[in-house]
Formats: C-alpha cells, sequence, structure tokens
C-alpha cells in the first residue's frame, strides 16, 4: 500500500515539474516574440518608413522642379514670378537639403541600395547644375530675344540627354529605392507574422498537454484523498501546485496590466472620459488601447476570445497588432483591415473547429474639427446627445473571422458636437445574469441606461454603471469580462 501510494505522489511531483518547465518555456517563447516583434516596429517605423518618406519627398520635388524649368526654357517671364522664384528656392536650397536627408537615412538601406543612393545623389546634383545653367541662360524677361540662349537652353530637353535623360535616370533609381525599401517592410510585417503563427501553435500545443496533465493530476489526487495515511503529504503538493500556479496567474496579469494605459494616462488624452473594467478572472479577454497620433487621438475597446488566460493571451496579441499597424495606418478601416489580415494568419488553426477572434469598436477623433472616424468589428459604438442616444453598428465580423462571410471594414465619419458622450463596451455588462428573474441585462435595457448617465459628470457616469452592475449581478457569478469607456467631448 505504501509504495502503491508513493508511486503516486511521485508522479505528481514529476507532472508538477513537467508542467512548470514547460509553462516557463511558453512565457519565455512569448517574451522572446514580442521582444522580436518590439525591434520589428522600431526598425520600420523608424529606419524603413522615414527612408521612405524623405525619398518620395526628394522625388515629389525633383518632379515639381522639372515641371518649372521646362516652363522657364519654354515661357517669357518676368524674374518677380511665383513660378521662377519657386524654382530658385528648389534648385537653390529644397532639393540640396532634401537629398541631403535622404543621404542622412543611408544606414537603413541595404549595400546594394546604398551604392544607388550614392548614384541618385550624382543625378540629383547634376540636375541642379542643369536647372542652374537654364536659369543662367535666361535670367530675365530681355534674354529671351537672344537665339543663341534660347537654342541652347532647349537643347536640355532634346529626348535622350540634359534635363530629360537626368531625370529618367534619376527617377528609375527613385523607383528602385522605394521598391525596394517597400519589399523590406514586407518581409519584416512576414516575418512577425510567422513568429506569431508559431506562437499559436506552441501555446495550442501547451493548453492541450495542460488539460491533459490537470485530468492526470485530478485523478491522482482522487486517488489519494482515499488514502488516510497520505493526507498530510498530499496537502503539501496540493499546496505547492496551488501557490505555483497563483503566481503563474498573477505574473500574466502582472504582464497584461503593463498594456493597459492608467487613468491618467487615458485623461491626458481624453481629459473627460472614464474606463469601468471588471475582468470576470485575474486576467482578461478584455482590453482598452488609446494613443495619440498623426493629430488624431485613438481609442479602442477590445473584447477577445474567451476570458481568463487564454482570452489574456489573445489581449497580449490584440494589443500588439493596434501598436504595430498603427505605425502605418491611422484610419480605421485600414488599422481594422490590416488586423484582420494579420490576424486570420496567427490565429488560424485547420485541425479545430474553435474559432480564435477578437471583436473591437475603433475610433479616431480630430480635436479640431470634432470629426469622428468609426469603424467596428462586432461592437457597435453609442453617442448620448441631448438625451438622445444614437447607435452606430459595426460590421458583422471578427478580427481574426477566416471563413466567416461579410465585407471589408469601412469607416463612419461622425460630426460630433460638444457637450456628446460616446460610450464604446464589450458584450459583457450586457449579458450578465441577475435579477429577479435571473435573466440578461439585455443591450437595449443598458441602452436606456447609457441614456440616464450620461447627463452625470464623467466621474459619476461610472459610479452609477458600477452600482447598477453590482445591484443587478447580485450574488450571481459574473458572466464575463466587463469594459465600458465613457469620452464626453
Amino acid at each position: 500500500m505504501m509504495n502503491w501510494l508513493f508511486n503516486r505522489r511521485y508522479k505528481l511531483v514529476i507532472a508538477f515539474i513537467v508542467i512548470t518547465v514547460i509553462v516557463s518555456g511558453t512565457l519565455i517563447i512569448t517574451m522572446v516574440t514580442l521582444s522580436r516583434s518590439h525591434e520589428i516596429n522600431r526598425q520600420i517605423n523608424e529606419e524603413l518608413v522615414p527612408s521612405i518618406r524623405v525619398l518620395q519627398r526628394l522625388e515629389g520635388k525633383t518632379l515639381r522642379a522639372n515641371d518649372l524649368i521646362k516652363e522657364w526654357a519654354y515661357v517669357q517671364r518676368v524674374e518677380e514670378d511665383l513660378h521662377r522664384k519657386e524654382m530658385r528656392i528648389l534648385s537653390d536650397s529644397l532639393l540640396p537639403a532634401n537629398l541631403n536627408e535622404v543621404l542622412q537615412t543611408k544606414s537603413a538601406f541595404a549595400l546594394a541600395d546604398q551604392q544607388r543612393l550614392d548614384s541618385l545623389a550624382r543625378f540629383i546634383e547634376l540636375l541642379v547644375s542643369q536647372y542652374k545653367t537654364i536659369e543662367n541662360l535666361l535670367p530675365n524677361f530681355d534674354s529671351y530675344s537672344d537665339p543663341l540662349a534660347t537654342m541652347e537652353a532647349d537643347s536640355y530637353f532634346l529626348e535622350g540627354s540634359g534635363v530629360v535623360l537626368t531625370a529618367q535616370q534619376a527617377n528609375e533609381v527613385f523607383q528602385t529605392l522605394i521598391r525596394n525599401q517597400t519589399t523590406r517592410m514586407n518581409a519584416e510585417l512576414e516575418e512577425m507574422n510567422e513568429q506569431f503563427i508559431i506562437l499559436n501553435w506552441v501555446l495550442v500545443v501547451v493548453s492541450l498537454f495542460v488539460v491533459s496533465a490537470a485530468i492526470a493530476i485530478a485523478f491522482f489526487v482522487t486517488q489519494l484523498r482515499r488514502q488516510k495515511d497520505a493526507s498530510d503529504s498530499q496537502n503539501v503538493q496540493l499546496d505547492l501546485l496551488y501557490r505555483d500556479l497563483t503566481d503563474s496567474i498573477n505574473y500574466a496579469q502582472r504582464l497584461q496590466s503593463t498594456i493597459l494605459p492608467t487613468i491618467g494616462n487615458v485623461r491626458q488624452i481624453f481629459p473627460n472620459a472614464f474606463i469601468l473594467y471588471n475582468p470576470k478572472a485575474v486576467v482578461s479577454g478584455d482590453f482598452y488601447w488609446f494613443k495619440n497620433i498623426g493629430g488624431k487621438k485613438l481609442f479602442a475597446a477590445a473584447d477577445c476570445t474567451g476570458h481568463g488566460v487564454p482570452g489574456a493571451f489573445m489581449s497580449l496579441v490584440g494589443h500588439n497588432f493596434l501598436n504595430h499597424v498603427t505605425k502605418v495606418f491611422i484610419d480605421p478601416a485600414q488599422i481594422l483591415n490590416s488586423m484582420n489580415r494579420l490576424g486570420t494568419e496567427v490565429m488560424k488553426n485547420n485541425n479545430s473547429q474553435v474559432r480564435d477572434g477578437m471583436d473591437v469598436a475603433l475610433c479616431a477623433l480630430d480635436e479640431k474639427t470634432l470629426l469622428l472616424e468609426y469603424c467596428g468589428a462586432n461592437i457597435p459604438l453609442y453617442i448620448v446627445r441631448d438625451g438622445e442616444l444614437q447607435e452606430y453598428l459595426p460590421t458583422k465580423r471578427s478580427i481574426g473571422s477566416f471563413g466567416e462571410p461579410g465585407g471589408t471594414f469601412k469607416t463612419q465619419k461622425i460630426q460630433l458636437q460638444e457637450g456628446d458622450v460616446i460610450f464604446a463596451c464589450s458584450d459583457g455588462y450586457a449579458d450578465q445574469f441577475g435579477g429577479e428573474n435571473n435573466k440578461k441585462f439585455m443591450r437595449r435595457t443598458f441602452k436606456e441606461l447609457l441614456k440616464r448617465v450620461a447627463p452625470l459628470d464623467i466621474e459619476a457616469q461610472q459610479e452609477a454603471l458600477q452600482h447598477e452592475f453590482d445591484s443587478w449581478k447580485g450574488s450571481n457569478e459574473q458572466t464575463d469580462d466587463i469594459l465600458v469607456i465613457g469620452i464626453r467631448i
């Protein structure tokens, strides 16, 4: 009997060690993946995107200069003409300055493209020299009477020579450099996508293993409980396992808390805002996101598949997607379409019927014009104005919803007024069971509640929503994670 007992105790210890190693390994893989993703974001944001922008700026200035110098050569104008003044500014300062900006980003290019940059610099310098020659040939209105000067200026625009040839050569280099940098950026995005696919598979395998191990441990624990002589040893093992799992969950909660802005940070962007955030467990599948970028204030309310640890993993992925995609896009529809493309690849599982995904309401506010741009994936937007609630419906599909019907996400533009109150929320509040008949709170009742609390100051709105939720829930278990964002304009 003692050998039977100790065999099971030994198996519990081995299972505990294996689970600890696997969970620790999973956390390490997750942190490495997020660290690499951060590095890719940094490279795109600080190197690739700026290099593309300065190239496009120089290309635009060059095209404008080509148009103006041709007009200079063929259209007789006075020295004070605005186009002539603009041409002098381009040739004297803007083009050399823009070229210098491009050369300063040289380290962001591959070795072959750095050589192309040197060629581009020579072409631009030659163009500037040709511009100045034409300007000197025809410096004023009377100079157009000199046939030799006009003939020599005209020679620079013959096909296959002069300004025409140099501009063509410069344009070819422009196109090659921009195309190569864009290809590199797409390759970096693809690398991050592949890493998240690997991470997703690791999480699936680890989840299956943990479930299997939990079933085995439960069986052994049940057997051990029948052994009175081993009760003390069994309690020690269970206590150790409980503390380890609790520490792991608490650590996951600390990880998740790092991605959520504090209410102080939120109010630096929206001074009159509140966040009602009640996770069902220690960690949550709901998360909120705020960012000030490109002259617009962006915010999102997101609801990932599940709650607890699975939902928390999804929230980390969703938060990372938002930070990544907004390095390139600030239009809500473009952001959600890009996230859906990445999410479909990351979260698809051909051997399972489980459909992981994320519902989200994403908004961008221009504070100067009070124009609000909204795009939603299964999460509507509510605006209360003068006691009336207006609901803006989302696209009926989730982020990462591969195989589901529905078109691309589209942005809705809403002109706000001072005093409007915006609400974005997950479905947890409306789905809570409670009341006298233990029924769901329901969306209709929730919308009426939003109309009632909207006239209150922002702190009182949050308190009223929390009080109503607690009263409705009563002694019932919380059904889902709760997230409500409120912003007064």
